[in-house]
């Protein structure tokens, strides 16, 4: 594939003499008198100067014949002889700014349409125009040239000419009104049918508003934003059912009530936050126990253009089997987590881009099996247990459209994060002294499915989906180290600082957690 770009002039040779230019491997060079010949395939041909064809006695050649493949024909210049384009192969797109204000003036052309024609326009006097003769069957797709940039002209401008010889047959979208951006700026148009297949081109509506680019830039920001948030939900949901909100201490009554507070760190991007906990715990039976427990965000310092609020508190509900009643041997543990926050986005400003702003409700569900066996080891000293789980983890925000005080609003489509993962490891419960113990864990959860959405926008042209789910790591470390102090039999004082690897972004959490626990 070779690209051909003309700045000077390229002229055929006169009676059938050397021409200016042949590609492929038919045809002689310069062949016919033509400006250039192509039996093969050009790239792009690009012409900011003249092509012309030569003359003779038997007719003048062409300034362009084609019988191969021109993938892209931009003609900045004039292109004239017998016709100015001989086409009896394929050009994909003719983008063309010949005509008015030229004075050789419309490109000619005979034989097959372009696959797509786009105009080029300057100004109100300065713009393409494509006369044709004998046209071949096929149709071609009418558009203006973003080589035009923003001279497109106000509302109820009209060009005219801009197609003539070509049946409304021929165009596929002859009866569509059409768009074009550039900054920005958004205009309609649509062809008007002169008669005896002649087309102008009216320019309908000039509407100054958001481009393209800079609201995609705008939502591209966004996304890893909103992700960070996704990911300390994530966070908090693992914190809760897999090694730590339990209330196992019990008395007379089979009662336990824990009350702590939590401290969380996000790495990536940088963020914390601050909790209250309360566990409570029943005990049905000596091998069998329930429970609950409320987690109430105080604060939430996390990154600009999101704000989330408690819909309600993060809760859950647990239920835990022990084969014996000093809980040694095999143990069986369910349990879920769930909450609804309420989500404020703010989209950036990037040049032309809009402060768009919008509410919607964010919605964690998180379910767990863990199945464990306990031994004593180290002179009865440290219980080891062993385990394995399966967790279930499902983040939804609904679909929203941003508030009506800007011109063009964004309607996002509902976003969700679903996932499946097991989880080995083992905990450990060393006795350092009478009324001390340190307590520890260490696991790999690895993903067995993992599916998240796309950020998805509607409400300005042509807008793309922001990858939400890059660098998903599906192996990833937790551990957990801490100590609990009992100053009574039924009391007890606890600290534990959990770290887990998170599936975004290489992302790590560290959350320290201090509670206090009473039995009745």
């Amino acid at each position: 594939m070779s690209l051909l770009s003309n700045a000077g002039n390229i002229i055929g040779g006169n009676g059938g003499s050397a021409g200016g230019y042949s590609s492929g491997n038919s045809g002689t060079y310069g062949s016919a008198g033509n400006g250039i010949s192509n039996a093969g395939t050009i790239g792009t041909l690009t012409n900011n100067g003249s092509i012309t064809g030569g003359t003779g006695s038997s007719g003048d050649g062409y300034g362009i014949s084609n019988a191969g493949t021109i993938n892209t024909l931009i003609n900045n210049g004039t292109i004239t002889g017998l016709f100015g384009i001989f086409n009896d192969h394929v050009i994909g797109t003719l983008e063309n700014l010949q005509g008015a204000g030229n004075s050789a003036g419309p490109l000619t052309l005979t034989g097959n349409l372009p696959q797509h024609y786009n105009i080029i326009i300057n100004s109100p006097t300065q713009y393409g125009q494509l006369s044709v003769t004998n046209p071949g069957p096929a149709s071609t797709i009418f558009g203006i040239s973003s080589l035009s940039g923003s001279h497109i002209g106000a509302a109820g401008t009209r060009y005219q000419s801009v197609l003539t010889g070509v049946a409304a047959s021929l165009i596929s979208n002859v009866s569509s009104t059409l768009t074009y951006q550039s900054g920005s700026s958004t205009w309609t148009y649509q062809l008007v049918d002169m008669g005896s297949d002649t087309w102008d081109l009216s320019i309908l509506s000039l509407l100054s508003g958001p481009s393209t680019a800079d609201t995609q830039s705008a939502l591209h920001a966004l996304a890893p934003k909103l992700r960070a948030y996704y990911t300390q939900q994530i966070m908090a949901t693992n914190f809760a059912n897999m090694n730590t909100y339990d209330c196992d201490l019990f008395d007379a009554r089979g009662l336990c009530l824990s009350v702590g507070g939590q401290q969380t760190y996000v790495d990536n991007p940088s963020s914390n936050l601050t909790s209250t906990v309360v566990v409570a715990g029943y005990k049905v039976s000596p091998t069998f126990r329930i429970g609950g427990f409320l987690n109430q965000n105080l604060n939430n310092n996390t990154l600009s253009s999101v704000h989330m609020s408690n819909a309600n508190p993060l809760m859950g509900l647990f239920a835990v089997w022990n084969q014996n009643e000093n809980r040694l041997g095999y143990q069986v543990k369910v349990a879920n987590a769930y909450q609804d926050k309420d989500v404020t986005t703010m989209r950036e400003v990037i040049d032309t881009s809009e402060a768009g702003k919008g509410s919607t409700t964010l919605n964690t569900q998180s379910y767990v099996g863990e199945v464990s066996y306990a031994f004593l080891a180290n002179e009865d000293k440290t219980l080891v247990r062993p385990y394995a789980a399966v967790r279930y983890t499902r983040v939804k925000q609904d679909g929203y459209t941003e508030d009506a005080g800007i011109q063009n609003p964004l309607t996002y489509a509902a976003l969700e994060d679903r996932s499946t993962a097991t989880l080995v490891g083992v905990k450990l419960n060393h006795k350092l002294a009478e009324k001390v113990n340190l307590t520890g864990s260490l696991g790999i959860e690895q993903d067995i499915y993992h599916h998240v959405d796309n950020l998805t926008a509607t409400g300005v042209a042509n807008l793309t989906s922001e990858n939400f789910n890059d660098n998903i790591k599906r192996t990833r470390p937790v551990a957990s180290i801490g100590a609990y102090y009992s100053p009574a039999k039924n009391q007890r004082i606890a600290g534990e600082v959990y770290y887990q690897q998170l599936p975004f972004q290489s992302t790590g959490a560290t959350t320290a957690y201090i509670n206090y626990t009473l039995g009745f």
